[in-house]
Parts: structure tokens; C-alpha cells; sequence
């Protein structure tokens, strides 16, 4: 009994060591979560007039990567990660149009942040993401009718008309506990990501949660 009170002290002391943040100090954070993307200005209008509308929403899906921060004070702390992360938007169904339709948009993000650690375990941030355009695929199940036969079936292809770049302006907190650190982060896209009007920017919302080693 007595070998695990100490252990257990052991463990709570160095817990305590490694929240107080070190001047001069690095840690690593693999981390992983939830995407909640959307597009501004991503509805499709279709029809002979283009009078018809079909609406987008937004597309969950995954982010992972890793971040590294270097600790300027014990109290605020500069990072840079890189972050496969998983965009894009679900469109509406559209009568003998489509259905179950979604624009895949997959990039790698380079957020570089700046940290403030107002109180213990707790902290905000702010920074600048590039990101780097990998997949970009429309997907879902198209309208055919041909012959004596209708319905619908899958299809798959890509975008040509967006652009291979991405920036936008993330901000988010963060809480520490022990080694995990739970995140959360939304992303305001300035950028135009397509090559045609009407302008459109990526709007992200992802929670994750990570694991941090110091160095």
C-alpha cells in the first residue's frame, strides 16, 4: 500500500511539474478530431433559368497531424503543426438532379499560432493557416434515365475550378490536463478558394484532442 501512495505522488508531482509551463521549453502534441466545414456563398443554381436552388450545409469529417510550441514565458508560447484536414460541404438533393451529394475538400494546413496562458490549464490563441489543396472530388449519386430505365447512380470527379491554395485566420482555446490537451479552434477563411465568381472562402469549426511529450 504504501509503494503505490508514492507512486501515486510521484505521478501527481510530475503531472503538476509538467503543467507549469518553462520559459525556453518544447513539447510536441500528435493530436486528432472533428471537422465541421462549410463554404460561404455554396449554392448551386441549376435549371434551364437557373431559377432552381439547391442549399449546402455543412460536412463533418476528421482532422490529424501534429504541433510543435516553443514556450516564450511561462505564459505564452509560439507553435507550428501541420494538419490533414478534412473540408469542403453536403449540398441538398436535388430532384432528378442528385442526392447524398458532397464536395470533398481535403487540405494540409500549416497553422502557425500564438499562445496565451491567461490562467493554469487554461489558454486562447490566435494565428495564420496556409493550406494546401490535396483532394478535390464532388461525389454522390447522380439522375440518369435512359431508354426504358431511370434512377440514380453514383458518381465521382473532380473540381477544376478551385484553387490549389487556402488562408484563413484561426482562433481557439485550449485546456490542459495532465499530458492531454483538448482544443478547440475555428478557422475564418480570407482567401478565395474557386477560380469563379461568385467569391467563396472555407469556414472551419474542429475539436480536437491531443497527447503532448515535452522536450
Amino acid at each position: 500500500m504504501k509503494k503505490i501512495v508514492i507512486m501515486l505522488m510521484a505521478l501527481l508531482t510530475t503531472a503538476q511539474g509538467f503543467s507549469q509551463n518553462e520559459a525556453g521549453r518544447w513539447t510536441i502534441t500528435p493530436k486528432a478530431g472533428v471537422n465541421w466545414s462549410n463554404r460561404t456563398e455554396g449554392d448551386i443554381y441549376y435549371g434551364t433559368g437557373l431559377d432552381e436552388k439547391v442549399k449546402h450545409s455543412s460536412r463533418r469529417d476528421f482532422a490529424i497531424g501534429a504541433e510543435a510550441e516553443y514556450f516564450v514565458h511561462q505564459n505564452a508560447g509560439i507553435s507550428a503543426g501541420l494538419i490533414y484536414s478534412q473540408q469542403g460541404c453536403d449540398y441538398d438533393d436535388a430532384p432528378q438532379v442528385w442526392k447524398d451529394t458532397k464536395l470533398k475538400l481535403d487540405y494540409l494546413n500549416i497553422p502557425v499560432m500564438v499562445h496565451c496562458y491567461p490562467v493554469e490549464h487554461f489558454g486562447l490563441q490566435v494565428g495564420m493557416q496556409p493550406g494546401f489543396l490535396v483532394r478535390k472530388k464532388l461525389s454522390g449519386e447522380e439522375y440518369y434515365s435512359e431508354e426504358n430505365r431511370s434512377g440514380y447512380r453514383s458518381f465521382e470527379t473532380n473540381v477544376t475550378f478551385m484553387r490549389n491554395f487556402d488562408l484563413s485566420i484561426p482562433v481557439g482555446v485550449s485546456f490542459d490536463l495532465d499530458y492531454l490537451r483538448l482544443e478547440f479552434r475555428y478557422c475564418f477563411g480570407i482567401y478565395d478558394t474557386t477560380k469563379i465568381d461568385p467569391k467563396e472562402h472555407n469556414n472551419t469549426a474542429q475539436l480536437t484532442i491531443g497527447y503532448r511529450f515535452r522536450l
